[in-house]
């Protein structure tokens, strides 16, 4: 997403939830620095207990996360059993490597085969205080990274099993997991009856002005590969701002700006989505892709809605269970914690929704979030996701529950290959140095970061990643913001400055 003014930019924080990312005895982990209160994992002794060395923070240089995940599609595991007969059906998912808690610690349990990993999570399936309904087996005889060796089991829980997430079919990833559950189809319904309006939110200044320039750019190269069923339907532009010279080249609609954001721009948005349905028209399509400024579109996008469910795209760091008393407390006293548990890991984009349900969510969201961000507790806790926060917990109090679709987007470098996503969200920087090695928390000899660009334009004609660099997004990334560069008129001037 967006970057308030003056600051390090909302950005994505590190998290621990798969098997590869662990902590060595120094605080440190292959990818950087720990944060705290970053997860959660148990040593099989039934005790929950904190994943992340003590006395690390996050700190104001962006630390790199673990790949984000995504989510296999109906079909993709293949097993001998019947998922319809076998209550806990065996469908190794090779290159895949689930997130989630973890029952039992894999690195010093080590089993025969992907079959005796799966096993052991049946017998682990009711422990308590959380049972195994995922596995992930190491099956590379050289180990699986991080001194992971070979025949790790890892168990772990997930909320939905049946919906897993994790860093899945990636070529570069060597370990092998399963579910407990027979998967859902995540691939949503195909027809001009599931067109959807596009609807992105910003304020008036340069840097968002020329990522929603980009943004836009690809969003019409796609409609237009489109076929004749295609649902890509309209594009409007949210301005909480005053209006500015982009009004004549992207449809935009100009919204009331916050009186008080409370130093943090972000929360305009929940409001922008108020006031949209006050101010700017019925839109002729049923369904909204609600989006963000940072996204340019791989491929023409499908609806991924099942029915008029919600379809989101889940961040692991969002996490409600790890915080009861803060969910109870925005949310409701009385709910449990399995429904605590089962709340959505989402934020507000990329999300699928019917209108309706976002007229109705919107004004709880807007008044959550400002809730939240006067309360000191709550600010301190969640921070610059405090907006996605509200909400998850705007659609509880609603009624609303979302599907989840990680295939949503990619998020580099994390993620590495084109595959199946549909979204490429350019939200981190990609540093690598002159041979192409990824130098993950280092500032690279190459980098892309928008960032570097807060108050400037990208220039023209931007060096791609150097020729050793292996990710495919990175690359893509590149060339997409230098083909709209080429052909958008006043590159350098989006906004007019100085013209008559």
């Amino acid at each position: 997403g967006g970057a308030p003014p003056g600051g390090g930019g909302r950005v994505d924080p590190t998290t621990v939830t798969t098997a590869s990312f662990v902590p060595s005895a120094d605080g440190q982990s292959i990818l950087g620095v720990l944060p705290e209160k970053a997860g959660r994992f148990s040593t099989g002794d039934g005790k929950r207990r904190d994943d992340t060395a003590s006395g690390t923070t996050v700190e104001s240089v962006v630390k790199p996360p673990r790949p984000i995940p995504r989510e296999a599609t109906s079909g993709a595991q293949t097993s001998t059993e019947t998922t319809s007969t076998h209550p806990h059906p065996f469908l190794p998912k090779p290159h895949s490597e689930y997130g989630g808690d973890v029952v039992k610690w894999g690195s010093t349990f080590l089993v025969d085969s992907e079959r005796a990993c799966h096993d052991a999570c049946v017998a682990h399936v009711n422990d308590e205080p959380i049972g195994c309904n995922v596995w992930v087996y190491c099956p590379s005889i050289g180990g699986c990274g991080n001194d992971q060796p070979h025949k790790a089991c890892w168990l772990k829980h997930q909320s939905r099993p049946e919906n897993p997430v994790g860093q899945i079919d990636d070529p570069h990833n060597k370990w092998t997991s399963g579910s407990m559950s027979t998967p859902s189809d995540t691939r949503g319904e195909r027809g001009v009856h599931k067109k959807f309006h596009v609807v992105v939110t910003t304020n008036a200044n340069v840097y968002q002005a020329w990522q929603v320039r980009v943004m836009y750019y690809w969003y019409l190269k796609m409609k237009e590969a489109q076929g004749p069923d295609g649902q890509m339907g309209g594009f409007t532009r949210v301005l909480h701002d005053d209006k500015d010279a982009l009004v004549d080249e992207i449809p935009t609609c100009v919204v009331d700006r916050l009186d008080n954001e409370y130093g943090f721009v972000v929360l305009s948005r929940p409001n922008a989505f108020v006031e949209f349905f006050k101010k700017c028209g019925d839109i002729e399509e049923d369904y909204i892709l609600m989006a963000e400024p940072d996204h340019l579109y791989l491929k023409p996008l499908e609806n991924l809605m099942t029915g008029n469910t919600p379809a989101a795209f889940p961040f692991f760091y969002i996490d409600p269970k790890k915080f009861p008393k803060l969910i109870r407390r925005f949310a409701g006293e009385h709910l449990t914690d399995s429904e605590i548990e089962q709340m959505d890991p989402i934020g507000s984009s990329p999300v699928f929704i019917h209108k309706k349900d976002l007229a109705t969510i919107a004004p709880i969201w807007r008044d959550v979030t400002l809730k939240i961000k006067q309360d000191k507790e709550a600010d301190k806790e969640w921070g610059w996701v405090l907006e996605m926060y509200g909400y998850t917990i705007a659609a509880k109090i609603a009624g609303v529950r979302h599907d989840l679709r990680p295939q949503l987007q990619a998020q580099p470098p994390w993620d590495k290959s084109i595959g199946e996503f549909f979204i490429l969200h350019f939200t981190y920087g990609n540093d690598y140095d002159l041979n192409g090695k990824f130098t993950p928390g280092k500032i690279g000899q190459w980098r892309f970061d928008k960032r570097t660009w807060m108050s400037s334009i990208p220039p023209k004609k931007l060096p791609l990643p150097p020729a050793g660099c292996d990710n495919e997004l990175v690359k893509r990334l590149v060339e997409m913001v230098n083909e709209a560069s080429a052909n958008l008129p006043n590159w350098e001037n989006p906004l007019g400055v100085g013209r008559e």
